[in-house]
């Protein structure tokens, strides 16, 4: 049973009337929205024309498929739901060439069930807008980096470089991000090799804050970048520990931890890509490196520097600043500390006076769980978050490589005096 319908199409008179129909609302796709009627993304048909070539179909209509599937997320409440977290779901969103995209319906369901904890009654149908012209010309990348401002996405695009590549980096402008985003291109030498999505939902407040599927719309900007750089790299930076996300305690099990990066998220998008036509592969080549370790395997003269300006917080946009006992603060701190690289990020919380934190008692309980794990219990444990590759080697070494992120995370608060 649908609990809310979201209409999201390009045409505004379509959007208009399904947004005049009981418990439905309807979507400007690609338009400006108003308190009267949501709108999302009337900016991207514009930004994509800096690409260096014609962007194809089935690319632009899966950055369209996402963009709906982020206007539902933001504009239904889970506060509406009758657990308050899981919502039932019906999107029904037009795109250019829905032919090759109805028979992959289910497999975007299973997506968005996994990525979100919601059940999702997905409709594909014609309508949409083609993509934007797009003049092409010579460039020269050899990769798309998915490029958050995060100290990941960072080390990742630092290790392309390293190794000869040449990465168009990708990034989503969100207000906090822009700034590190910003100053770490210029610190790899690739400022003018960033293409900024901008993506502003309007509607009427307030709006859903979890958005737990913003990773399917980042995708989408680097599926659309790469289609018309006619790449079929996309990298997308993520440690284990985050990748994985193993609950910290059973009350984080599931979808109340992300999902972002999971191997199995990422193996769903990859089988996606290739059923539609599209000759390309989402990948995170850190799959089984802590963080620590991504950090202590890269060089640059200003490494310290640099990365203590990456921006990784989960909650800072709370504050004005990076909180510093968040679960991924707490990650990223465990990973300067490993790696023994100076900290210089100005956190807005001194690590020793956060002992009754929820986040940081979280990390804690598992830290102290973990010592002396079996390795059949640590994949068990990795296992609660979603289903892991078949194949023993990659699986081993994912697993093995969780258990030296908590070793990480042991380290760092071995060394906290506590208060």
């Amino acid at each position: 049973m649908v609990g809310t319908m979201v209409v999201a199409t390009p045409d505004s008179a379509d959007a208009a009337t399904a947004h005049a129909q009981p418990n439905t609302i309807g979507v400007k796709l690609f338009g400006r929205g108003s308190a009267q009627l949501p709108g999302l993304g009337a900016a991207l048909p514009r930004l994509v024309r800096s690409l260096p070539g014609p962007i194809p179909t089935a690319a632009w209509d899966f950055l369209a498929i996402t963009s709906a599937v982020f206007a539902a997320d933001r504009f239904v409440l889970r506060a509406g739901s009758p657990d308050g977290w899981t919502r039932s779901i019906g999107l029904r969103v037009s795109v250019s060439d829905p032919a090759p995209w109805l028979p992959q319906v289910s497999s975007l369901t299973q997506a968005l069930r996994f990525l979100t904890g919601d059940i999702w009654h997905l409709e594909i149908t014609s309508g949409g807008v083609p993509p934007p012209d797009v003049i092409q010309r010579p460039h020269p990348y050899d990769a798309v980096c998915l490029f958050s401002g995060g100290l990941d996405s960072f080390l990742g695009a630092l290790h392309l470089r390293e190794t000869g590549g040449r990465p168009l980096l990708v990034s989503q402008g969100s207000p906090k991000e822009i700034s590190p985003q910003q100053t770490l291109a210029a610190g790899l030498g690739l400022a003018s090799d960033r293409f900024e999505a901008r993506i502003r939902e309007r509607w009427r407040q307030p709006y859903e804050p979890s958005t737990r599927s913003r990773s399917l719309l980042f995708y989408g900007y680097g599926i659309v970048a790469a289609g018309a750089c006619g790449i079929e790299h996309i990298v997308v930076p993520e440690n284990v520990f985050i990748a994985i996300n193993p609950p910290l305690t059973r009350r984080r099990i599931g979808s109340l931890s992300t999902r972002t990066v999971h191997p199995h998220l990422l193996s769903i998008l990859n089988d996606i890509l290739a059923a539609v036509g599209l000759r390309m592969r989402i990948n995170n080549p850190f799959f089984a490196t802590t963080k620590g370790e991504m950090l202590a395997q890269t060089r640059h003269s200003q490494l310290a520097l640099l990365a203590s300006q990456s921006y990784s917080c989960g909650k800072g946009k709370r504050g004005n600043g990076q909180c510093g006992r968040c679960v991924p603060c707490l990650i990223r701190r465990a990973a300067f500390d490993a790696a023994r690289v100076p900290d210089g990020t100005p956190y807005l919380h001194e690590l020793e006076k956060s002992a009754r934190n929820d986040d940081v008692l979280a990390a804690r309980q598992a830290v102290a769980r973990s010592v002396g794990i079996e390795a059949r219990k640590l994949e068990r444990w990795a296992l609660q978050a979603g289903p892991l590759p078949t194949n023993p080697e990659v699986r081993n070494a994912i697993v093995e490589a969780v258990g030296r992120g908590l070793a990480e995370l042991e380290g760092l608060f071995g060394k906290v005096q506590w208060r």
